[in-house]
């Protein structure tokens, strides 16, 4: 039977995103008015285009630096970083995201492999418990689909699965690595019903992250 290890993304494949980026709007909305709040996504949009990816330490800088002391005083700044640096994150994991990936680690060895800015989506992950869940075994990337030599080589293995919401990454990997690995398409989120990249079809298509708990390592590997 072949080795396995399974690459798994974390926004809106284990973790919610979508819900917790509206309980974070609303605690703005809260503490500091829709004027700022507004002005914090439109920061946060502008770093996404610049960086390619989400970045919220950097849009909290400029969100600072381009909010004058009296809309924003310096107590309540420090409260929404706050607010941000200790924000429950398991609370929005979804159902049986744990027990899913305990079950996965008796097939092969699970690692996660997220995009996102290395301090904020590193916290995330381990306030999550999904760091713990995986024995530590976290990759944080800007485009991960462009690493997959160097996961490959930290994580070797005869066959590989890639877990994850947004298809045109599973498309790139699949065009990378071919018979080698299986894709897996999670439908959570909002690219749940976007289109699929021309010309591809995953492997493996749940609309869950639990579903994946009826898989045998043989369905796993018929890619």
């Amino acid at each position: 039977m072949p080795t396995l290890t399974f690459w798994i993304d974390v926004d809106n494949t284990l973790l919610n995103n979508d819900a917790a980026k509206q309980s974070m709007d609303e605690v703005l909305r809260t503490d500091v008015g829709p004027i700022l709040t507004q002005r914090f996504w439109n920061l946060y949009e502008q770093v996404r285009r610049e960086r390619d990816v989400v970045d919220i330490p950097l849009t909290l800088q400029r969100w600072r630096e381009q909010t004058s002391p009296n809309e924003l005083d310096e107590p309540t700044y420090q409260h929404i970083l706050s607010v941000f640096e200790n924000f429950p994150f398991f609370q929005y994991l979804y159902p049986q995201t744990l027990e899913t990936l305990q079950y996965l680690s008796t097939l092969g060895t699970t690692v996660i492999v997220s995009d996102g800015d290395m301090i904020f989506q590193a916290e995330k992950i381990f306030n999550s418990n999904l760091a713990d869940a995986v024995e530590g075994r976290v990759l944080l990337y800007i485009h991960k689909q462009e690493h997959i030599d160097e996961i490959i080589h930290l994580y070797p293995a005869d066959h590989y699965i890639a877990i994850d919401d947004k298809p045109q990454i599973l498309a790139d990997m699949q065009e990378r690595l071919e018979s080698q690995i299986t894709t897996v398409f999670v439908r959570q989120g909002k690219y749940a019903t976007a289109p699929l990249p021309t010309g591809f079809t995953p492997s493996i298509t749940v609309d869950h992250i639990a579903a994946l708990q009826g898989y045998t390592k043989e369905q796993f590997t018929q890619s």
